[in-house]
C-alpha cells in the first residue's frame, strides 16, 4: 500500500470527547492479531470500520479480480461493502456490497458519526462515471454522505477540496463536530500531513495542519479519534519506524509525541488504517505483511497484560501468619473482582491485569483489617487485628439494679457504664491489666483481666456488683449455703465469698461483721450454736484468702432474728423457713 494511489484505507473514528490529554488505553495491553478470510479476498481488502455494529471495509471489486494491467496502473476501483459480526469481532456473514456504493470510481477511505448519522467519505476528484482509470493525476476528495431510502447518498462537498491536492482519509469526532484528515496541500511539512476542520454553526473552519509533532516529512495518513482523546494515525516518517507505514498514537490535538503501537501490530511492512470497536475489546486495522502487493483486513483482539500479586496476612497481635483468612480483591472504585482463602503460611496470590489500581483486605472470625491499596507487582504484608469483643455489666449488690455512670478502667483505657450499666469494649489484643469499677457511693471493685478466657470472635461478659458504701449496712449473701445441720460451706457458695474476699482486699480500711442466721427448727440452743459454727466457717474462709482477722467479726444469731412469722410452734412452708436461714455481711466502719 503506498500513498495517495488508487489504493485507499477506511476508518471510523472511536468515539470520543476530543480531548487534548493521554487516554493510557495501549498502557500494559497486549495484542492477539488474526486473518479474516470469510471476507478477504484474493485482491486487497482494507479500511475496516464499523457503522451500527457491522464491519464496514473497501475491497476491489471482483471485475477487477487479477487485473495485472490495471494493478500497474493502479487503476483498480474500490467499493465499500459490510458483513455482520458476532460480541467478539468474527464476521459472520458473507461480504456484500453496501447499497450507494460501487459508482465505478473509488469509495473509501471513511468515517461513520453515530450522532449525526453521517458518513464521511473519500472519493475521486472527477465527476462520477468519469472514470480516467489511467490518470494518476486524479485527486481525492472527501464528501459527505446519508442514508437516504436505505441507501447511502452525498449530500455535502467538503468545502476546500481542491483538485490540485488530495483530501483524503477522514476521522470524525463522536460529536461531528471536528474532523481529521490528511492532505498534500501546500504549507505542509512532508509529502502528506495531517490537519483539522471544525463544524460552527453548519460551517466548516478553514484546516488547520496539526503540528510538526505529529506531521513528518514523509506521510502521515490514516488518522483515527480512538478512546480516551486519543489521536490514532500511520506515518512513514516517524520515529521509530518498524517498516514502512507504522500504526502511532498520541493525545489530540498533538500535545505529546507520538507512540509507536510497536512490534506485535506493526509488520515490516505497511499497516495503517487501525479502528477500536467501541467495546475496546477488539479492532481492525489493514496490512500488506504477507504480500506487498495486496492489502488484507485483520482482527486485533486487546486484553490486559497480567502480573501476580502476592501477600501474607499477618496478625497485630503476635506477628505470626493467619491461616484460612477470606482475602478480597477489589478495585480502586469498590468493585469486587474475587477472593482467595490464605494458604497455611497465611500467604494469598492474585493474577490481575497490570497497571491497574487494586484494594485487598481479609476477613475472618474474629479479625478484621483495613483496606490495603496497591498497584504495579508488590509484595503486601495485610495486618490483621483481632476482635475481642468484652461487656462488663455493672450492678447494685443488693438490688441487682443496673448501674450508670460507673468509670472502669484498664490501664489507660477508661470507660462509662451506660443506664443499662453495661459498658462493650472492643479489644484488637489483650494483656493481663488490673479493672477497677468506680461509683461514687460504692465500693471499688478490682479483678485482673486474663487474656487467656478470650477467643477471636466470641464475646464475654463479667457481672460486676458493687456494695454500698454505708457504715451498718446488711448486705444478703445470696448464695452461701451450708450443709443439712453442718457448718461446711458448700462449693457452690465459693464465687460469692470470693467477691467478698476482692472487697476487702480493695479495701483495706474495712471491717465487717459476718451474721449466720437459722430458721426456728430444732431446739434454740442448737440452732444458736449451729449459726455460730457457720458464721466462723465463713471467717476462717476469709483468713484463709488473706484476709486479717481483726478485720472480721463473726456472730451467729441461731434464730433470734427472724425476718417473717415462722417462730417456734408456727407451722411455716419450707420456702418460708428458707427466709430465715441466711448469712450476711454488716458494713462496720470503712
Amino acid at each position: 500500500m503506498r500513498i495517495f494511489t488508487f489504493t485507499f484505507l477506511v476508518f471510523i473514528g472511536f468515539p470520543n470527547m476530543v480531548k487534548g490529554q493521554s487516554s493510557g488505553f495501549f498502557d500494559d495491553i497486549d495484542f492477539r492479531i488474526t486473518p479474516l478470510p470469510s471476507i478477504n479476498s484474493v485482491e486487497s481488502d482494507i479500511s475496516p470500520f464499523i457503522v451500527d455494529g457491522e464491519l464496514f471495509f473497501s475491497s476491489v471489486r471482483e471485475e477487477f479480480f487479477r487485473d495485472e494491467k490495471r494493478q500497474e496502473q493502479n487503476a483498480l476501483f474500490y467499493d465499500i461493502y459490510r458483513a455482520e459480526i458476532d460480541e467478539n469481532g468474527n464476521p459472520v456473514t458473507a461480504r456484500e456490497l453496501v447499497p450507494g456504493f460501487g459508482n465505478m470510481f473509488n469509495e473509501g477511505p471513511a468515517a461513520w458519526c453515530k450522532t449525526t448519522g453521517e458518513l464521511f467519505v473519500t472519493m475521486n476528484n472527477t465527476p462520477e462515471g468519469s472514470r480516467r482509470s489511467g490518470n494518476r493525476q486524479i485527486r481525492l476528495r472527501l464528501v459527505i454522505m446519508k442514508q437516504i431510502a436505505g441507501k447511502w447518498e452525498v449530500t455535502m462537498e467538503f468545502p476546500f477540496n481542491n483538485p490540485d491536492f488530495h483530501f483524503a482519509h477522514p476521522a470524525i469526532s463522536v460529536t461531528g463536530d471536528t474532523l481529521v484528515f490528511s492532505s498534500d496541500m501546500k504549507g505542509g511539512f512532508g509529502n502528506s500531513d495531517l490537519y483539522m476542520s471544525v463544524r460552527v454553526e453548519g460551517r466548516w473552519t478553514e484546516p488547520v495542519n496539526l503540528g510538526e509533532k505529529i506531521n513528518t516529512q514523509g506521510n502521515e495518513m490514516f488518522p483515527a479519534f480512538g478512546p480516551g482523546g486519543m489521536l490514532l494515525f500511520s506515518s512513514d516518517g516517524q520515529e521509530p519506524n518498524i517498516g514502512q507505514l507504522d500504526i502511532y498514537y498520541t493525545a489530540f490535538p498533538g500535545e505529546i509525541n507520538p507512540k509507536n503501537l510497536g512490534e506485535k501490530v506493526n509488520s515490516a511492512f505497511d499497516d495503517f488504517g487501525l479502528t477500536i470497536h467501541p467495546s475496546g475489546k477488539f479492532g481492525y486495522f489493514s496490512s500488506n505483511r504477507y504480500n506487498w502487493r495486496k492489502d488484507d483486513i485483520y482482527r486485533v483482539e486487546f486484553f490486559p497484560l497480567m502480573e501476580n500479586i502476592r501477600g501474607k496476612i499477618i496478625a497485630i497481635h503476635n506477628n505470626e501468619p493467619v491461616q484460612d483468612a477470606r482475602v478480597v480483591l477489589e478495585d480502586c472504585e469498590g468493585n469486587r473482582i474475587r477472593t482467595v482463602v490464605s494458604g497455611y503460611f497465611g500467604n494469598f496470590e492474585f493474577s490481575v491485569p497490570k497497571g491497574k489500581c487494586y484494594r485487598v483486605y481479609a476477613d475472618k472470625e474474629g479479625f478484621a483489617s483495613e483496606k490495603v491499596t496497591f498497584s504495579d507487582n508488590q509484595f503486601i504484608e495485610l495486618p490483621l487485628k483481632q476482635i475481642i469483643n468484652y461487656q462488663i455489666v455493672v450492678k447494685d449488690f443488693e438490688s441487682d439494679n443496673a448501674v450508670g455512670e460507673a468509670e472502669i478502667t484498664c490501664d489507660e483505657s477508661k470507660w462509662i457504664s451506660d443506664n443499662s450499666g453495661i459498658v462493650g469494649i472492643q479489644f484488637d489484643s489483650l494483656h493481663n491489666c488490673s479493672v477497677t469499677v468506680r461509683k461514687e457511693g460504692y465500693f471499688d471493685h478490682k479483678f485482673e483481666l486474663n487474656p487467656e478466657r478470650f477467643v477471636p470472635g466470641t464475646e464475654i461478659t463479667d457481672t460486676v456488683r458493687l456494695y454500698k458504701k454505708e457504715a451498718g449496712k446488711i448486705f444478703l449473701m445470696k448464695s452461701i449455703d451450708f450443709y443439712i445441720d453442718m457448718w461446711r460451706i458448700m462449693p457452690k457458695s465459693e464465687p460469692e465469698l470470693n467477691q467478698l474476699v476482692n472487697l476487702l482486699e480493695d479495701n483495706p480500711g474495712l471491717r465487717i461483721e459476718i451474721s449466720a442466721h437459722t430458721d426456728s427448727r430444732l431446739e434454740d440452743r442448737y440452732n444458736m450454736w449451729l449459726s455460730r459454727k457457720r458464721a466462723d466457717s465463713v471467717l476462717e474462709y476469709l483468713v484463709q484468702k488473706g484476709i486479717a482477722k481483726e478485720r472480721i467479726k463473726a456472730t451467729g444469731y441461731g434464730e433470734t432474728r427472724l425476718l417473717n412469722r415462722c417462730a417456734n410452734g408456727v407451722i411455716c412452708s419450707e420456702e418460708e423457713h428458707l427466709v430465715n436461714r441466711r448469712t450476711e455481711f454488716v458494713i462496720l466502719e470503712f
